[in-house]
């Protein structure tokens, strides 16, 4: 699930659109770049652990 490539923005297409599209658009980019943005994050954390447990340390909490 991590190593998924992130959902691109929505498409608007090419016609003009109103207030309320236009708001329920942007939620659902919002919702998209947190959710890549969060599975960014725990990739690196898993990294981090790994790698300081092959360092001989202890992986770090959180």
């Amino acid at each position: 699930m991590l190593l998924e490539r992130c959902v691109g923005p929505v498409d608007l297409g090419d016609k003009p659109l109103v207030q309320a599209q236009l708001e329920k658009l942007w939620i659902k980019d919002r919702e998209r770049l947190l959710s890549c943005a969060r599975g960014h994050l725990a990739l690196r954390d898993y990294y981090a652990d790994r790698d300081a447990v092959l360092a001989g340390g202890k992986a770090v909490k959180k």
